[in-house]
C-alpha cells in the first residue's frame, strides 16, 4: 500500500515541476522577443539618425544653389526623386523643430522599406503598444550641431500571466551634422 502512495507522489511532483519548468521557459522566450524588439529598433533608429544627419547638408546645397556642375544637378535631381521614404528633408540647423512625421517616415523606410502597414505588424508581433502609432518621438532635438533622436514606447510581456504593466523603453541616438563646409 505504501508503494503506491510513492509512486502518486512522484507523478505528482513531476508535473508541478514541469509546469513550472515551462512557465519559466516562456517567460524566458518573451524576454527575448523583448530583446529583439529593442535591437530592432535601436538600430533603425541608428539608421534613421544618420540618414538624417545628411539632410542638413542637403538642403544647404538645394536652397543655396550650390551646384558647382550639371552632373551635381543631376544626381541631386535623381535623389530627390528616389524613394520618398528616404528623401523627404528636413532641416536640421541648430534651433530648427525635427519634424516628428519626418522621423517617423523615415524609421518605416529603414524598417519595412517605406510599407507602414507591415511596420505596424511588425512592431505589433513584438508586443509594441499601439504599434506604429505607440512610437514618440517628440522629444527629438539638434544641439552643438549634433542631431538627437530620442524614441519612447511601451513593450508589453509576451506571457503577461501577472498582468504586469508595459515597460517604458527610452532609446535615444545622436549623429553629428554633416554640413557645408564651404
Amino acid at each position: 500500500m505504501r508503494k503506491g502512495r510513492e509512486e502518486g507522489a512522484i507523478t505528482l511532483e513531476a508535473c508541478v515541476s514541469v509546469l513550472v519548468f515551462l512557465v519559466l521557459m516562456l517567460f524566458l522566450a518573451g524576454l527575448f522577443k523583448m530583446y529583439m524588439a529593442q535591437n530592432a529598433t535601436a538600430h533603425v533608429l541608428l539608421q534613421t539618425s544618420q540618414s538624417l544627419s545628411l539632410d542638413e547638408y542637403s538642403s544647404e546645397r538645394i536652397g543655396n544653389g550650390g551646384w558647382e556642375s550639371l552632373g551635381d544637378l543631376i544626381n541631386g535631381l535623381f535623389e530627390l526623386c528616389n524613394n520618398d521614404e528616404f528623401t523627404s528633408y528636413t532641416s536640421c540647423h541648430e534651433g530648427a523643430i525635427v519634424d516628428q512625421d519626418v522621423i517617423k517616415k523615415r524609421f518605416v523606410g529603414y524598417l519595412t522599406g517605406g510599407d507602414e502597414a507591415a511596420a505596424d505588424e511588425f512592431l505589433k508581433n513584438v508586443k509594441v503598444v499601439d504599434g506604429l502609432d505607440g512610437l514618440d518621438f517628440s522629444e527629438s532635438y539638434v544641439a552643438d550641431d549634433t542631431l538627437y533622436i530620442v524614441l519612447n514606447y511601451e513593450l508589453e510581456y509576451d506571457m503577461n500571466v501577472w498582468g504586469m504593466d508595459p515597460v517604458n523603453v527610452r532609446q535615444t541616438t545622436c549623429s553629428k551634422l554633416w554640413k557645408n563646409l564651404e
